[in-house]
């Protein structure tokens, strides 16, 4: 089937470039304020939609961010820069494994900060940087973050700090396989399945791109996939970025990026064949 949304590619990475900062790094914006989420947002859509041009300037601003100890002020900090460097093809400056495995080391809290969708995303972000710069995690550190991650499961399958949610099911579910248990990530399937048809339609673009996620990682085929599709691609503002609601709103690097990456991930879940994980394991819906 051709995809629509290859007509829209030039008026994205037109939003996308219009938020570039003349001396390195984005801005949604605007103005000569970089930051480092909005860099890596906005090299993850060019990554998407066409080759990463060479930028030498915003690799500086990404590595200028990084302590001389190898440390950053945190664990979401360091996972934009991270993951905008390898999109670059570049390196951090200071090897990041010593800060990253004392914040694995670290993990207590079992509640959701209020500045997040998922109690989970922390962790999700700091063994996904570990996997990206090659920092081995070793297996009693391994076991203690599956303990941890699995404190936050409620009957039926989901996770979530109070109740289960889509979001933080998402990021158990990458954990799980990232971590060597897609056994234990495929108990969540029929949560992701059933998350597919809220009673409400979908609204915000947060929860249908971790649905979309806990699909890819589970390797099961939503049966909205189109439904789905069309809610994203609804998303698409004038400007060329996207937006979060069905409601409207003012679009964002963020929401772009989480769009793009949901369009992809159903691009790659419409081309899959063969049994998920879920089905495989006797565990469908």
């Amino acid at each position: 089937m051709p995809n629509p949304f290859l007509h829209e590619r030039a008026g994205v990475l037109r939003y996308v470039d219009e938020r570039r900062c003349d001396g390195g790094g984005y801005c949604f914006y605007r103005l000569p304020e970089p930051n480092v989420a909005d860099t890596r947002y906005a090299l993850a859509v060019r990554s998407r939609l066409g080759p990463v041009p060479t930028d030498p300037a915003t690799a500086a601003f990404l590595r200028s961010l990084q302590r001389p100890d190898g440390s950053f002020p945190n664990v979401f900090v360091a996972g934009h820069i991270l993951a905008g460097l390898a999109i670059l093809g570049e390196s951090p400056r200071h090897d990041p494994g010593g800060f990253l495995l004392t914040r694995l080391a670290g993990l207590r809290d079992h509640e959701r900060p209020s500045e997040q969708l998922s109690a989970l995303e922390g962790v999700r972000v700091t063994v996904d940087a570990c996997r990206q710069t090659g920092t081995p995690i070793d297996a009693e550190m391994t076991q203690a973050v599956l303990r941890y991650v699995h404190h936050f499961r409620h009957p039926g399958g989901g996770f979530g700090a109070v109740r289960p949610t889509i979001v933080e099911t998402a990021d158990a579910v990458q954990l799980f396989v990232l971590l060597g248990r897609p056994a234990w990530a495929a108990d969540a399937g029929a949560f992701v399945a059933d998350a597919e048809s809220p009673s409400d339609g979908l609204i915000y673009l947060e929860p249908a791109a971790a649905l979309v996620r806990a699909s890819l990682f589970l390797q099961q085929r939503p049966r909205a996939l189109e439904r789905t599709r069309a809610f994203i691609l609804g998303l698409h503002h004038h400007s060329g970025g996207f937006v979060r609601s069905r409601y409207g709103g003012s679009p964002t690097l963020e929401y772009t990026y989480l769009a793009i990456e949901t369009l992809a991930g159903l691009d790659t879940l419409r081309a899959s064949a063969g049994p998920s994980l879920c089905e495989l394991a006797d565990r469908c819906p």
